[in-house]
C-alpha cells in the first residue's frame, strides 16, 4: 500500500483527531485499486488503523468519477457564492 494523501476527518465520530481520511494505492487480488478510507487514530501502536469505513475503486471508475467530482465542486462553490451575495 502506498499512501498519497491524508487529512483529518471532519465527520461525526471521527472528528477531533480520532480519524484521518487516507487515499492510497493498493494492489489487491491482482488489481490496482484506489483506496479511500477512514483510519482510526486511537488504536495502539502496531495495531491496524484501517476501518471498514471506506471504498476501493478501479482506475476506470476513478477516471469516470473525476469529471463528476469537478461538477459537484463547481455546483457547491456556485451555491455558496450565491448565498454569500444574498446575505449582503
Amino acid at each position: 500500500m502506498t499512501e498519497y494523501w491524508r487529512d483529518v476527518s471532519l465527520e461525526g465520530k471521527w472528528k477531533d483527531g480520532k480519524g484521518h481520511v487516507v487515499l492510497s494505492r493498493v494492489d489487491w487480488y491482482g488489481i490496482k485499486w484506489l483506496d479511500l478510507r477512514i483510519m482510526n487514530m486511537h488504536r495502539a501502536e502496531g495495531q491496524t488503523q484501517h476501518t471498514k469505513h471506506g471504498l476501493r475503486l478501479t482506475v476506470k471508475q476513478v477516471k469516470e468519477l473525476l469529471p463528476v467530482l469537478v461538477q459537484i465542486v463547481d455546483e457547491i462553490e456556485n451555491e455558496d457564492e450565491k448565498d454569500e451575495r444574498e446575505k449582503t
